[in-house]
């Protein structure tokens, strides 16, 4: 498929690529299904030629609201600027760090006591191969998760610091203090 043949609506698309023999589509989640997001995706899907029934494997990217990553960067740095735990901390590393404590957008793993000691410069004081559960954060890259999981995460994390940090307040005040906080610098 090359720009010459394709026709001008889809060759503009943000997502198409003429040296790719199968071009990125929107698709828009409606009940049970997937379909294509706009006429350009439905006339790139038809330019396809795939058959009823016929089985296509496809490889996910969610689209996301680019201010998304700003907005829990932002809760980071009130952290930062109003918590004396994290007053050390850049805001990314904040964020990481209020994952981990609050297992919000994190996986669970098993650790051997003697690694974890290790890794912080630390002796040991029982088993070191006894396991140790600790949260590893997710990336908050925006090709990693759609922005309905970013938007949830966002709430858990409030969540955590209502609940944790500041108990007198409630989840969506953390989240207004966090939207008038100045961005940080990178």
């Amino acid at each position: 498929m090359t720009t010459h043949n394709v026709p001008p609506a889809i060759a503009k698309h943000t997502a198409f690529n003429a040296a790719d023999p199968s071009p990125a589509i929107g698709l828009k989640v409606v009940r049970g299904a997937l379909v294509p997001a706009s006429e350009v995706d439905q006339q790139t899907l038809r330019s396809l030629n795939l058959s009823l029934g016929q089985t296509v494997y496809a490889a996910m990217d969610f689209q996301r609201v680019p201010a998304d990553l700003k907005r829990i960067h932002k809760l980071g740095q009130l952290l930062v600027d109003q918590v004396p735990m994290f007053a050390h901390m850049d805001a990314h590393t904040a964020i990481k760090v209020l994952q981990s404590l609050s297992g919000a957008g994190c996986d669970v793993m098993s650790v051997p006591a003697g690694t974890l000691a290790d890794l912080a410069g630390q002796s040991c004081h029982g088993d070191p191969n006894a396991l140790v559960t600790v949260f590893q954060p997710w990336s908050l890259s925006p090709n990693t998760m759609s922005g309905a999981q970013f938007a949830r995460l966002l709430d858990q994390l409030c969540r955590y610091v209502a609940c944790e940090i500041w108990p007198d307040c409630n989840p969506e005040d953390v989240k207004s203090w966090a939207d008038v906080v100045p961005p940080s610098l990178p």
